[in-house]
C-alpha cells in the first residue's frame, strides 16, 4: 500500500508551466493554474493518530483522513495527512482510536407515518390492544371507542391475535355505530364497521378491490378487507393529520432522527407511505436532517391500480441526490413474524401454539389478501411485483423472514427475468432469518441485497425452537455461507421494538409513544452479535460455524450496506471522492475482546464533513432530553 492516497495527483509546477507552452496556448495555461489551485487547497477537516478501518476492497487500516467539501479528498500517514492543513482547517487527535465509515442502517422503522398498512399508529384516535379471547378484544376496543371524539376514525390494533379475526361488521357496528372503525390485524387485512365500508364506494368497482372484500354465506361483506381494498382503506382514504398534529409528528421525527444519528447512523433505508416521504421531506426543507435518507417508496404496496400509478408516475428508481433519494419501490410483505407462526415455509412447523392464525407452513400474505376462488397471483402484490419489475423498477424492501417466501420471491424474479434483467437492479430482501444455501446460490446469480436482522440473538429462542427444532433454529442467519456463497449481507438495526418504544407485545409493533430510549450502543450491539452470535438472554452461541469476522460485520455495516440503495459509488468506504460520513470510536474495534465490542464508545459522528454528534458537545444535552421524555406524556396522539 502507498503511503498516501490522494484524490488528486500534485504534478510538479516546473513542469506544467513549460509543457502548456509548448502546447501553445494562454487557455491551457489557465485550465492548469486552475487544477493547481483546486490540489494545493487546504483540507477543511483532518482526523489524525489514530485506526483509519476504510472498508475497501482490501480492508486497507492506515491512520489519518482528510476531508473538503464534504468529501474524502485522502487518506494515510498522519504525517503526510498533516501536509494537506491550513490555518483554517480543523484538526482532531484520535489518540489511537477508530474511524469507520458512517454506519448505514437498510431497514430502518417507525418513522411517523411510516408503513402505513400496519396500522396508522400516526392517528389521534389509535389504540394498540393485547387480547386472546373474543371477548376481550370486543371490551377493549369499545373502551378505545369510548375515548374519541364523536364522528371521528377510531383505529385498534389487537396485533395478530387469533380471536381477532372472529370479528365480524355486526359486531364493529354495535362496538361503533356513528363512527367510522377500522381493526388492524397485520399489514395486509382488517376488519372494518359498516361507517368505515361506506368509503370504499367509489373502489367496488375495482377488480382487485372486490378481491379483497370477504363475505358471509349470504354474499354481503362480513367486515374483513385485505389486499387491494385495504390498501384503498389504510393509504387513500383515511385522512393525513394537519395542522398541529402534523407538526408534532415532524418533531418527534425530528427527535428520532437525531437520536438514530447518535447511533453512528448516517445513511438511513425504510419503505415509507407518502404521509412519511412528506415528513422527511419537510424535515430535510428546514435543514434539520442529520442522516441521509433512502426510501422504499410504498406506492405499490396493496395497490388496487398499480400499473396505473406507474404510468403516471414514470420510472423514479434512483432519482434524488446525496441526500435524499428513491431507492426503489416495494410491496406488501410475503409473510408475517415468526412470534406469531407467520413465517412462511417450505417444511410444516413441528408443534403450533393453539392461538396462532395460520397453519404449520406459515402466512402467505399474498394468498390470504384475496378471497377464496379467486386466482391470488392475479389479484394479490405478487402481480404488482411482476408490474414493478415490467415498468423498469426494482423492489427494494422485500419483507420475507421464510424459506418459502425466498422461493415464492425467486419465482416473481425469474419471471421478470424473461423479459427485464434484474441483475443490477439491488432488488433487497429484509429480515433475512431463513436464507438456506439453495435459495441462497439463486440470489446471488441475481445479485440480490440482502438485510439481516438479529432476531435469534435478541430474546428467548423458544418458540422457534418448538416450530423448527433447536438444530435449525442455530443455522438461522447464515452469514458466514451467505458469504462464501458470493452474496454481501447488509444491516438492519433499528426497526427492533426497543427502539420504536415497543408495540402491544413488546415486539415487533409501532407502539406509536414516541418513547426513546438509552440505547446509543443499539448499532453496535448489533455487529457485536454477530461478530459472537451469542444470545444476550440466554448467553448461547447460536451456530459457531457461521460466525462473521470483524471485517465482514464492519462491511455489512458500510460498504456492503451502501448496495441495498445503490449508492455503493458514493458511500460506505474511506476512499477519496466518497462522501465524507464518519464516525470516531474511543478505542480499537479490531482488537477490543469481541463482547466489548457494543461498549466501544461513540465520540463523534461526522455527515458529509460535519460533526452531527460530539460526545463532549451533545450528550449531556440529549440525555437531559432522554430523561424529560420519559417523564413526560406519552399518550398517542
Amino acid at each position: 500500500m502507498s503511503r498516501l492516497t490522494l484524490a488528486r495527483f500534485y504534478v510538479p509546477v516546473c513542469f506544467l508551466i513549460p509543457l502548456s507552452f509548448a502546447l501553445g496556448g494562454t487557455a491551457l495555461l489557465a485550465q492548469q493554474a486552475d487544477l493547481l489551485a483546486a490540489m494545493h487547497a487546504y483540507a477543511d477537516l483532518i482526523l489524525y493518530n489514530g485506526k483509519v478501518l476504510t472498508a475497501d476492497d482490501k480492508f486497507t487500516i492506515t491512520q489519518a483522513v482528510a476531508v473538503r467539501d464534504g468529501k474524502i479528498l485522502s487518506v494515510g500517514d498522519t504525517a503526510l495527512i498533516q501536509k494537506m492543513a491550513g490555518p483554517s482547517t480543523v484538526q482532531i487527535d484520535l489518540k489511537g482510536g477508530t474511524v469507520t465509515p458512517g454506519f448505514i442502517d437498510s431497514h430502518s422503522g417507525g418513522s411517523q407515518g411510516g408503513h402505513g398498512p400496519s396500522g396508522p399508529t400516526y392517528m389521534k384516535n389509535y389504540t394498540a390492544l393485547r387480547c386472546e379471547a373474543l371477548d376481550d378484544c370486543l371490551r377493549q376496543t369499545k373502551t378505545a371507542v369510548a375515548k374519541a371524539p364523536a364522528g371521528e376514525w377510531v383505529f385498534v390494533n389487537p396485533f395478530r391475535t387469533a380471536a381477532a379475526y372472529q370479528l365480524n361488521i355486526q359486531l364493529l357496528d354495535q362496538l361503533a355505530p356513528n363512527q367510522p372503525l377500522l381493526v388492524t390485524l397485520d399489514n395486509t387485512t382488517g376488519f372494518v364497521n359498516s361507517k368505515a365500508f361506506a368509503y370504499l364506494k367509489d373502489y367496488l368497482s375495482d377488480e382487485v378491490v372486490q378481491a379483497g372484500i370477504f363475505r358471509d354465506k349470504s354474499g354481503q361483506p362480513n367486515g374483513r378487507i385485505a389486499g387491494g381494498a385495504y390498501g384503498a382503506m389504510t393509504y387513500e382514504i383515511i385522512p393525513w393529520p394537519e395542522g398541529q398534529h402534523l407538526e408534532d409528528l415532524i418533531q418527534k421525527e425530528i427527535k428520532r432522527e437525531k437520536f438514530i444519528n447518535r447511533m453512528g447512523v448516517t445513511s438511513l433505508g425504510a419503505r415509507h407511505s407518502g404521509l412519511a416521504i412528506s415528513i422527511l421531506r419537510e424535515i430535510q426543507r428546514r435543514g434539520q436532517m442529520p442522516v441521509r435518507i433512502r426510501v422504499s417508496t410504498e406506492f405499490m404496496r396493496l395497490n388496487p391500480r398499480t400499473e396505473a400509478y406507474l404510468k403516471r408516475l414514470g420510472n423514479l428508481m434512483d432519482v434524488g441526490d446525496e441526500w435524499f433519494k428513491i431507492s426503489g419501490a416495494t410491496v406488501s410483505s410475503i409473510d408475517g413474524i415468526p412470534t406469531a407462526g407467520g413465517n412462511l415455509t417450505r417444511k410444516p412447523m413441528r408443534q403450533l401454539e393453539t392461538w396462532y392464525a395460520f397453519g404449520a407452513y406459515g402466512q402467505n400474505k399474498w394468498r390470504d389478501m384475496v378471497v377464496e376462488g379467486k386466482d391470488w397471483k392475479q389479484y394479490s402484490d405478487y402481480n404488482s411485483a411482476l408490474l414493478t419489475g415490467k415498468y423498469g423498477w426494482n423492489v427494494s424492501d422485500f419483507h420475507i423472514l421464510g424459506d418459502g417466501g425466498v422461493e415464492l420471491a425467486l419465482e416473481v424474479f425469474d419471471k421478470i427475468n424473461q423479459t427485464t434483467p434484474v441483475k443490477g437492479k439491488h432488488f433487497g430482501m429484509v429480515h433475512g432469518l431463513m436464507r438456506p444455501p439453495d435459495l441462497a446460490k439463486r440470489l446471488a446469480g441475481y445479485d440480490a441485497v440482502l438485510s439481516m436482522n438479529q432476531t435469534i440473538f435478541r430474546g428467548s429462542t423458544a418458540t422457534l425452537e418448538k416450530q423448527y427444532g433447536a438444530d435449525a433454529v442455530a443455522g438461522f442467519l447464515p452469514i458466514r455461507e451467505l458469504i462464501e456463497i458470493g452474496l454481501k449481507p447488509v444491516m438492519e438495526v433499528t426497526n427492533i421494538a426497543g427502539w420504536r418504544g415497543g408495540g402491544p407485545t413488546g415486539s415487533g409493533g409501532q407502539g406509536g409513544a414516541g418513547t426513546f430510549l438509552d440505547d446509543q450502543n443499539l448499532y453496535l450491539q448489533s455487529m457485536q452479535l454477530f461478530v459472537t452470535r451469542k444470545n444476550i438472554d440466554t448467553g448461547k452461541v447460536l451456530g459457531p460455524h457461521l460466525k462473521a469476522t470483524r471485517e465482514d460485520v464492519l462491511r455489512m455495516a458500510t460498504a456492503w450496506a451502501a448496495r441495498f440503495s445503490g449508492d455503493e459509488k458514493i458511500l460506505g468506504t474511506i476512499e477519496p471522492g466518497k462522501l465524507a460520513d464518519l464516525v470516531v470510536l474511543g478505542g480499537d474495534y479490531m482488537t477490543v475482546p469481541e463482547e466489548k465490542i457494543a461498549d466501544l464508545p461513540i465520540l463523534k459522528v461526522i455527515v458529509g464533513g460535519k460533526v452531527t454528534y460530539d460526545r463532549d458537545r451533545d450528550e449531556a444535552r440529549m440525555l437531559e432530553e432522554l430523561k424529560k421524555g420519559a417523564s413526560s406524556s406519552s399518550a398517542p396522539m
